[in-house]
C-alpha cells in the first residue's frame, strides 16, 4: 500500500507540472523562398533546446514565466524572442530567417558531412553554385570545374594540385560524388562528368587535399561533390537551349571539315511540392558534331528527385532518386600526325560506340527533436559500354548508414558504416566476369570552444578482388580552426588518404594500332596523407567585401600507380626473338614510385556594387613542385631529364570578373597553365629493337609538336548577357577568344575558339 501510494504521488507530481507547462510550437523557414530550414538549434532556458525537423517544425515544453528563445543555423543571422509564457498556454510562433550576406558564410556540407560554415572548415575548399556554372556554359562539368583554382582536367581525368597524372579511362585519385554517393563506375574506377543532372545543381563543393577518412578509397587527391536541389515552396519550370559553332583554327590546315561543325541541346526541369510530397524531374538533350574527326556525340538525359516527409513521424522522410542516360556516337584518342593531322583520327582507332547508364538512390533521413539525425542511403549504379571492339558492363551497389549528433553547437559526431559490390565483365578483362568488395567503418568529431574548432576522424576499410583480400590501413584525419578576428580564421590540417587499384588496372589487355595495354593482377593500393596549413581573411571596404585564402601544403605518395612502358615478357620466356618483342612491348600498371608534392596557393574571392553596377571576382595561383622521389633509382620513362611527376606543371593561375548593369552583365574567365614538363617518354619515342627497322610510333609528329608548342597555355572565354526580365536570360559566349592552339595530354589538341547562344526561361 505504501508503495502504491508514494507511486500515485509521484505520478500525481509529475502531471501537475506538466498540466503547469506552456508550449511552444511552430515553423522556421527561410526569409527569402519560404523554404523549411530542417536542423536549426532552438535553445531556451538552462541550455535546453530541440532541432526542426524535415518541414521545418519545432515544439519545446516550458515551465511558465519569462523566457528566451533563441534560433541558430550556419550560414544565417541568429534571432533571439523574448517570450512570457502563462500556465498551460499553447502559443505558435513561426519564424522567417535570413541568410548572412558575407561570402564567409557560405554553407557547405562536403568538408565535416554535416552543414558547417566555409570559414569553419579545417582544409581548403571551394563552392560553385548553380549561378557560376550556368554563366560559364557548361555543357559537361568539367568545364565550369576548370575553373577552379588547382583544378586541371587532361582529356576526362581530373587532377587537384598535381596530384593526378593521366592513364586513359581508368583510376582516379579524386572521388566523385553525387549528393554524398560515389559515382565512380565500377570497373574503371573514372567519372563520367556528362552524366551529372546540370538541370538540378544547387551546388559544387570541392575538397583539396587527402579525404579518405571521411570517404575512402579514391578520395587520395581530394573530393568532388554535386549536389543537387529540392523544390522551394513555389513550382518552378526552366528550360535552357544553346547552341554552339566551332570556328576556323588558325592554322588553316587542321581544319579538316567542308562545313563548320557545331553542337546544340536543350535542358528542361520542374520542381513542385505536393503537400509532402517533393518532386523533381529534369532531362538534357545534347548532340555534337565535333571539332575533332569522327568525334560525333548524341545523348538523352533524364533525372528525378523524390522525398516525402512524414506528417505521423516528425523529422522523418524518405523517397527515390533516379538518373538514366543513353549516348552513342564516335571516340577520338590518337590523332593522325602532329602537323596537319592534330584534329584527324588515326585509322587504327575509328570506334563507334553505344553507351546506357542508370542509377537508382533511394534514402531515409530521420531527424530527432535532440539535434541528432540518422541517414540511410544507398545506390545502384549500372554502366553499359558497346563499342566495335569492347563490350563492357558494370553494376555497382552502394549503401551507407550514419549517425549524427550535435550538443548546443558545441560538439558533434559523425559515425557510420558503408557496403560496395562491384561486378564488371568485359573482352577488356577476356571476358571474364571480376568482382570487387568493399566494407568500412568511419568516425568523425568536432569540438568548439571558445574561438577553436578541433576535428578528429579515422577510418578502416576491408576490401577484396575476385575474393582476394586487398591490404587495409587504418586512417586519420585531424585539423584544427581557429578564429583569431572577427574576420580572420586560421587552420591547419592533416589526413590520410589511400586509393585500391581498380579493376581496369589490374585485369586490363587490349591493343589500338602500336599501342598495348598488359595486365597486372599484383598491383597493391596507393596510400599517402596532405598536410596543410591556411589563413582566411575576410574583409568589407564599402560595398565590397569577400575574403583571401593561403595555404602551403604538403602531400606523399607511396606505391604510386602509373602505366610504365617498355617490354613484359611472361617469366617463362627466356629467349625473346624480334616477333616477341613487338608482341610484349606496351603499356603496364606498376606500383612504380614513391612521390612528394608540395606547394603553394593564393585565391581572392570578392563582390560589390558601385552605384548602380553590381560585380564580383575571384583571382587564384597555384605553385606545385611534383617530385618523383625514387628519381634515379631505376630507368627514366619520362620525357625529359627533369625529376618531376608526368603530366604536370608547375604554375597555374585563374582569374575571372563578372559586372551587371540593370538588364546587362559581362564577364571574362581566364586560365593559364606554365607548360607540362614530362610526359611517357613512349609517346614521343619510336617502337625499334637496337636502333634496327623501320621505326613505327605511337603518336606520330608528337616530340616534334610539343617542341613547337610546350610553352604554357593562355586560355579566355567571355560573356555577355541581357536579362530582360525575372524569367528570361539570353547569353552569348567566346570560348578561347584569342584561338590558342593547345594541348594538355597527348595527342589531344583542344577545341578552338568557340562561338555559342544560350537562352535561359524560368516560370
Amino acid at each position: 500500500m505504501v508503495i502504491r501510494f508514494l507511486m500515485f504521488c509521484i505520478f500525481s507530481a509529475a502531471g501537475i507540472v506538466a498540466a503547469q507547462n506552456a508550449v511552444v510550437e511552430g515553423r522556421v523557414t527561410d526569409a527569402a523562398n519560404g523554404e523549411p530550414l530542417v536542423g536549426v538549434n532552438v535553445h531556451y532556458s538552462n541550455k535546453q533546446g530541440v532541432a526542426t525537423d524535415a518541414s521545418g517544425n519545432y515544439s519545446i515544453s516550458s515551465a511558465p514565466g519569462k523566457i528566451i528563445l533563441q534560433f541558430r543555423f550556419i550560414g544565417y543571422t541568429t534571432i533571439e524572442k523574448e517570450l512570457i509564457l502563462k500556465e498551460g498556454q499553447r502559443l505558435s510562433l513561426n519564424i522567417t530567417m535570413e541568410e548572412k550576406a558575407s561570402l564567409l558564410n557560405e554553407v557547405v556540407v562536403s568538408a565535416s558531412r554535416y552543414e558547417q560554415k566555409i570559414s569553419d572548415v579545417i582544409i581548403s575548399m571551394e563552392v560553385l553554385s548553380s549561378a557560376k556554372v550556368e554563366n560559364t556554359h557548361t555543357v559537361s562539368i568539367e568545364t565550369a570545374l576548370q575553373q577552379v583554382p588547382g583544378v586541371m582536367f587532361l582529356d576526362d581525368q581530373v587532377s587537384i594540385r598535381g596530384g593526378n597524372g593521366y592513364s586513359y579511362g581508368v583510376g582516379s585519385r579524386v572521388l566523385l560524388l553525387l549528393d554524398d554517393l560515389p559515382m565512380l563506375t565500377g570497373g574503371g574506377g573514372e567519372a563520367k562528368w556528362d552524366f551529372i543532372p546540370l538541370e538540378n545543381l544547387s551546388q559544387i563543393e570541392i575538397l583539396k587535399g587527402a579525404s579518405s577518412a571521411l570517404y575512402g578509397s579514391s578520395a587520395l587527391n581530394g573530393v568532388i561533390n554535386i549536389r543537387t536541389a529540392f523544390p522551394g515552396v513555389k513550382p518552378e519550370t526552366s528550360v535552357m537551349a544553346y547552341s554552339g559553332i566551332y570556328g576556323n583554327p588558325k592554322r588553316e590546315e587542321i581544319a579538316w571539315w567542308d562545313t563548320q561543325p557545331y553542337y546544340s541541346g536543350l535542358r528542361f526541369s520542374h520542381s513542385r511540392r505536393i503537400g509532402n510530397f517533393d518532386l523533381v524531374g529534369g532531362a538534357n538533350v545534347h548532340t555534337d558534331k565535333g571539332y575533332r574527326e569522327n568525334e560525333n556525340t548524341k545523348y538523352i538525359r533524364a533525372n528525378l528527385n523524390t522525398r516525402y516527409r512524414s506528417e505521423r513521424i516528425k523529422g522523418l522522410a524518405a523517397g527515390i532518386n533516379a538518373n538514366a542516360m543513353f549516348s552513342e556516337g564516335g571516340n577520338f584518342l590518337l590523332w593522325l600526325d602532329g602537323y596537319s593531322g592534330v584534329y584527324r583520327a588515326s585509322p587504327d582507332f575509328d570506334q563507334r560506340f553505344r553507351n546506357t547508364r542508370f542509377n537508382l538512390d533511394p534514402h531515409i533521413t530521420y531527424h530527432t527533436e535532440k539535434n541528432s539525425r540518422h541517414t540511410l542511403k544507398g545506390r545502384i549504379y549500372q554502366v553499359t559500354y558497346d563499342s566495335d571492339s569492347l563490350h563492357n558492363y558494370d553494376d555497382s551497389y552502394f549503401a551507407e548508414y550514419q549517425y549524427m549528433k550535435r550538443w548546443d553547437n558545441d560538439f558533434s559526431v559523425t559515425a557510420g558504416s558503408s557496403a560496395t559490390y562491384i561486378q564488371s565483365q568485359s573482352n577488356l578483362f577476356g571476358n571474364d566476369k571480376h568482382t570487387a568488395n568493399n566494407h568500412s567503418v568511419y568516425f568523425q568529431t568536432e569540438k568548439r570552444h571558445l574561438n577553436w574548432r578541433f576535428s578528429l576522424g579515422g577510418r578502416y576499410e576491408w576490401h577484396t578482388i575476385n575474393n582476394t583480400s586487398q591490404e587495409s590501413k587504418p586512417l586519420l584525419r585531424a585539423g584544427i580552426n581557429y578564429q583569431a578576428g572577427k574576420l580572420t580564421f586560421l587552420r591547419t590540417s592533416f589526413g590520410q588518404g589511400f586509393r585500391y587499384p581498380a579493376i581496369a588496372e589490374k585485369y586490363a589487355a587490349t591493343e589500338v594500332g602500336a599501342l598495348k595495354i598488359f595486365p597486372n593482377d599484383t598491383l597493391k593500393p596507393e596510400y599517402g596523407w596532405n598536410a596543410e596549413i591556411g589563413a582566411k581573411q575576410g574583409f568589407q571596404i564599402g560595398s565590397i567585401q569577400g575574403y583571401a585564402d593561403a595555404a602551403v601544403f604538403w602531400t606523399e605518395y607511396e606505391n604510386m600507380i602509373e602505366f610504365t612502358f617498355g617490354q613484359h615478357y611472361p617469366p617463362d620466356l627466356t629467349n625473346p626473338t624480334l616477333i616477341d618483342f613487338f608482341n610484349y612491348t606496351g603499356f603496364k600498371a606498376y606500383n612504380i614510385t614513391n612521390a612528394r608534392i608540395a606547394g603553394f596557393e593564393l585565391n581572392f574571392i570578392g563582390k560589390g556594387k558601385a552605384g548602380s553596377v553590381s560585380y564580383s571576382f575571384n583571382a587564384g595561383y597555384t605553385y606545385t613542385n611534383p617530385v618523383d622521389k625514387d628519381f634515379g633509382k631505376r630507368e627514366n620513362t619520362a620525357s625529359s631529364d627533369v625529376n618531376m611527376l608526368k603530366y604536370r606543371f608547375y604554375h597555374n593561375v585563374k582569374l575571372g570578373a563578372d559586372a551587371s548593369f540593370r538588364k546587362f552583365s559581362s564577364g571574362f574567365n581566364i586560365d593559364y597553365h606554365s607548360y607540362i614538363v614530362n610526359i611517357d617518354l613512349a609517346f614521343e619515342d619510336s617502337l625499334r629493337v637496337n636502333g634496327v627497322g623501320l621505326p613505327i610510333f605511337i603518336l606520330p609528329g608528337l616530340r616534334e609538336y610539343r617542341e613547337e608548342n610546350n610553352k604554357g597555355d593562355v586560355l579566355v572565354n567571355w560573356r555577355f548577357a541581357w536579362e530582360p526580365s525575372a524569367t528570361l536570360k539570353l547569353s552569348f559566349f567566346i570560348n578561347n577568344l584569342f584561338n590558342h592552339e593547345y594541348m594538355t595530354r597527348p595527342a589531344d589538341v583542344g577545341p578552338p575558339r568557340t562561338f555559342a547562344v544560350q537562352l535561359g526561361l524560368k516560370i
